[in-house]
């Protein structure tokens, strides 16, 4: 068993996490941030930026299918898809499973991240090998608002909103979004817990309303990730319904029709834990 604990440090949570590891596969500091690789017992390998866990193998599969297939399921027949971030692949892996899509465009700032991923995470980062694909290294931010692309769904698989990541969810960033969007086109981004951040949530879907006429919260539990309680926001320039647009993709772990339908959040319970969060930690 397990004879090593790493402590990570979450500067986005008021409660930090102590993991059992048997070893560090990998530690390297690029232009960016730190990148490790843990092998654990319980969850396998496990991927570190800047002492925050990124992913599980054990559970990864949760936050990349309904990041990417909520969101897909809510467009007729996906194209061109956008992803920010996401380095890791997995993501783009579940983006990949649509045969519509033609086109995957992948902005990762750190290029580091990619190749630890082809390293340690094969199953994620297989999705590169992809003639489909185009990996993009470079600010998303500046990619979204100097592209004359447009895309059918743009994904942004981030980081916690600190540091870099913090300009993926300002207004510029969304009215950008708005702009590289086709008519029906789809915008989906994690939004943290709605245990330790509903601040954070309730900001984000106030500016995505400021550009899209329809937005909605969608959650599932994540239990590596600080409050557990996970949310994505979705926005669209067309009416979402709860329901998926067309049969689901096969080889999904998690994601299907019920858990589409599920997912969302109704207003009440965002509202309930609105209040609820109003104490004195905020995010």
């Amino acid at each position: 068993m397990s004879s090593e604990w790493l402590l990570e440090e979450d500067p986005f949570a008021p409660i930090a996490y102590r993991y059992a590891v048997k070893r560090r596969l990998h530690s390297s500091r690029s232009a960016f941030q730190l990148i490790e690789v843990y092998e654990t017992d319980f969850f396998g390998r496990m991927l570190v930026l800047d002492n925050v866990v990124q992913l599980t193998e054990r559970d990864e599969f949760l936050y990349h299918e309904m990041l990417a297939h909520v969101p897909l399921h809510s467009y007729l027949s996906p194209e061109r898809v956008l992803i920010i971030g996401g380095g890791d692949g997995g993501t783009l892996r579940e983006v990949l499973k649509h045969p519509s899509v033609t086109r995957a465009v992948l902005v990762e700032l750190d290029p580091e991240v990619i190749t630890v991923a082809k390293r340690f995470f094969p199953s994620l980062a297989g999705s590169f090998d992809s003639p489909r694909v185009e990996v993009v290294n470079g600010d998303g931010v500046a990619f979204l608002r100097e592209t004359g692309e447009q895309f059918d769904a743009i994904l942004v698989d981030s980081t916690d909103p600190v540091g870099p990541a913090q300009a993926l969810s300002s207004p510029e960033f969304f009215r950008s979004a708005a702009d590289a969007l086709s008519e029906s086109g789809l915008f989906a981004m994690q939004t943290e817990s709605l245990h330790f951040h509903v601040e954070f949530v309730n900001r984000v879907q106030a500016s995505l309303k400021e550009y899209f006429p329809s937005v909605r919260l969608y959650s599932i539990p994540v239990a590596t990730y600080a409050g557990n309680w996970w949310t994505f926001s979705l926005a669209s320039k067309q009416e979402l319904s709860d329901r998926p647009q067309r049969p689901p993709v096969t080889e999904t772990r998690i994601y299907g029709e019920a858990v589409h339908r599920w997912a969302f959040v109704p207003k009440e319970a965002l509202d309930s834990m609105t209040r609820l969060g109003s104490g004195p930690y905020r995010a």
